[in-house]
């Protein structure tokens, strides 16, 4: 009778350790289920202006914001952007979403739309429930500046919590967050800071960090090597250096609408050596000079245009005066000197994007100027504003450029078109791009009719901006090059399309440094806008110096002033 009653206590205590175990495992699977997962996709933007930093900003915020240890995951970028490159579709709709969250596996989708029209950004976001297929939270708002999206996109993130976890009912006025609601631990928002503080101030750090090794480098210009000639009556559109009438001295070449002009700078005086008048219809937009026939004479490379020809010539000077050596040249034309060798770069005018056709290499064939190779640069990139160099320790050459928003970009050498460069997700030829802007231009054309097909804009005139040029220099002497570059600042940013006045600019000296661009140093606002400038001996001593053609600007305001001004370096060789 003992043995019966020992074995029952024995099978009692069997059954109610399984019970326990069984109890156990149901409750780490409850535990499990709890964790709702959460796929976050970029907003899409509407924008006639590039506000990735605002999109960007926003999904980090999201990101941030929304995850919640041991209740809601959120699926990582590098899934999600995988997840959408394989739709192969750049505006998706509610199915779409729908579609890709069950794909993913994932019981939230977070999506939405950012539209920017001058200062007022428009939100309109949305939870989608993939079980129920709905949008079970939302937020549309009308906002004015960074300040107003940021605790809209804030208050969205928080409804969203409490919809996932069950807290309070989908829809309600946010009230006082109760108890149970989970609040994040400290340093859970390690990048809060850095996102706000990138949304408010309208743009990204370019940078990856500021290089120590130039720390002490804050003021890289001279002020006793300050130099300024006189104020001209004119407006400087484009200016470059060289032995351009084999005195072996240095001249400045000097463009405004239809005349060039040749100076020389002696000791304190800047001598009009020539000037050389063109037509008064004619629309001077680019020069350079370069020994590009190889005869030992630099010549003069001007890009003209009139009407909607190109028409650009090329000065040389043959018998003690400047002669045309070659016109009707139907390119745009500029000239980049990366290895010490000159490079002609030219570009046909486009019908629908100016810049739209490839850029080929101008060489001097025959007696006159041909098209040469064509120039592995991605197709759609403009001539003006870029350049072919190696930066840093590496000796492979990339494309260094400014495309249409102004952004620095750093592309692998490829014919492809930009726009199968730079797709959704990334390619393996676009390396880097800016979240800041550089470069600028006041200079610019008139097409009309190259808005294609548009009936209602077949008599307006689309503006095509000519970009700065971009400069590569070892100036340290440390064996890497670094890029010399213009920002031209504008109290009104580049919201108008067809619209920009900038006063004021500043330099750069940017380092690559295999994943972005580091800056070395920058100089002091500068009043006035830089047309164009240059890294070369101005003043025939030996040594090279930042020289700018500027147009400056009095209480703000633009006028037809201009100046050449020359700075010389207090960088020391590392």
């Amino acid at each position: 009778m003992k043995r019966i009653f020992w074995v029952f206590i024995c099978l009692c205590l069997i059954i109610s350790i399984s019970g326990q175990v069984k109890a156990t495992e149901t409750t780490k699977k409850e535990t499990v289920k709890k964790a709702k997962t959460v796929a976050i996709l970029p907003f899409s933007v509407h924008s006639s202006e590039n506000i990735d930093y605002v999109r960007d900003g926003i999904w980090d915020m999201m990101f941030s914001r929304i995850s919640v240890s041991g209740k809601i995951d959120v699926v990582s970028k590098q899934t999600t952007l995988k997840a959408l490159k394989r739709t192969g579709k750049k505006r998706l709709t509610q199915s779409d979403v729908y579609a890709l969250g069950k794909k993913m596996k994932v019981d939230f989708v977070v999506w939405g739309s950012i539209t920017k029209i001058g200062n007022s950004i428009s939100l309109d976001g949305k939870l989608v429930d993939i079980a129920s297929y709905k949008s079970s939270v939302g937020v549309f708002a009308q906002c004015q500046g960074m300040d107003e999206v940021i605790p809209k996109m804030a208050d969205f993130a928080k409804r969203i919590d409490y919809h996932i976890l069950g807290l309070v009912p989908a829809t309600f006025g946010l009230p006082p967050a109760p108890a149970a609601m989970p609040q994040p631990a400290a340093g859970q928002y390690p990048r809060e800071t850095e996102i706000i503080s990138r949304m408010k101030g309208g743009r990204g750090t370019f940078t990856s960090a500021i290089n120590p090794d130039f720390i002490n480098a804050a003021r890289p210009m001279k002020r006793r090597g300050f130099w300024m000639t006189k104020r001209y009556p004119v407006e400087f559109k484009g200016m470059d250096i060289g032995d351009v009438n084999n005195d072996g001295l240095n001249e400045v070449v000097v463009i405004d609408n239809h005349n060039v002009m040749i100076y020389q700078k002696r000791e304190k005086t800047f001598k009009l050596l020539q000037k050389i008048e063109g037509k008064h219809y004619d629309n001077y937009l680019a020069v350079d000079v370069a020994d590009i026939n190889n005869n030992g004479t630099p010549e003069i490379i001007v890009t003209s245009i009139r009407r909607k020809t190109l028409d650009s010539f090329v000065l040389e000077f043959k018998d003690g005066k400047f002669k045309k050596v070659a016109s009707n040249l139907r390119w745009f034309m500029r000239v980049i000197d990366s290895t010490g060798s000159p490079l002609l770069l030219g570009q046909k005018l486009g019908i629908e994007n100016p810049f739209g056709p490839p850029i080929y290499n101008i060489v001097w064939r025959s007696g006159k100027y041909v098209e040469g190779r064509r120039m592995k640069i991605p197709e759609g990139l403009s001539v003006y504003g870029l350049t072919i160099d190696s930066l840093g320790i590496s000796k492979k050459e990339r494309i260094i450029a400014l495309d249409e928003f102004d952004h620095l970009c750093i592309f692998e050498k490829t014919d492809k078109p930009l726009s199968k460069v730079k797709v959704f997700g990334g390619s393996d030829e676009f390396l880097w791009k800016s979240d800041d802007v550089f470069g600028g231009s006041n200079n610019c054309i008139e097409l009309p009719g190259t808005r294609g097909g548009d009936e209602d804009a077949a008599d307006e005139e689309d503006v095509t901006f000519i970009n700065v040029r971009i400069l590569t220099y070892d100036i340290n002497n440390d064996g890497k090059k670094e890029i010399i570059m213009v920002k031209n600042l504008s109290s009104v940013g580049r919201i108008f399309k067809n619209l920009k006045v900038f006063t004021a600019s500043e330099i750069y000296n940017l380092e690559w440094d295999g994943l972005g661009l580091l800056e070395n140093w920058r100089t002091r606002k500068i009043n006035g806008y830089v047309a164009d400038y240059q890294f070369k001996d101005v003043d025939n001593d030996g040594q090279n110096e930042v020289v700018l053609a500027l147009n400056l600007t009095i209480g703000g305001m633009k006028t037809r002033k201009s100046v050449i001004v020359a700075y010389d370096l207090n960088i020391q060789s590392q």
